[in-house]
């Protein structure tokens, strides 16, 4: 187990991410606050497509129980087509909030403080 108490500091402005090609990458996008307006937003996208998968898969069993199994069929392929959907509010906060914060660099960065 490594020790916690390190020789030196570490400065989150110096950090940097290394993708698998190789290209370094920063990142200064910054997590929704707790319950603020980017957070309900991705809450708000959750549960309306929750509710529309729910309420598929609700409606598939019943149908199942009632007999009529070619709509029980139907709403269950409804429902594995709509599951996708659940990403669309982490993915619009990704592509609006996180993604015009996330560079890539071909060299050090001018603003990158010297080490």
């Amino acid at each position: 187990m490594a020790d916690e108490r390190l020789p030196f500091r570490i400065d989150p402005a110096r950090l940097y991410e290394v993708g698998r090609d190789g290209t370094p990458r920063t990142d200064r996008g910054e997590a929704p606050e707790w319950l603020g307006p980017r957070h309900r937003l991705i809450l708000g996208w959750v549960m309306l497509t929750g509710f529309a998968v729910g309420g598929l898969a609700g409606l598939s069993a019943l149908c199942f129980v009632l007999g009529a199994r070619l709509w029980a069929a139907g709403f269950a392929l409804a429902m594995l087509a709509t599951t996708p959907l659940l990403a669309i509010g982490p993915g619009l906060d990704w592509w609006r909030h996180r993604r015009p914060h996330r560079r890539r660099h071909h060299s050090r960065s001018l603003d990158f403080p010297p080490g």
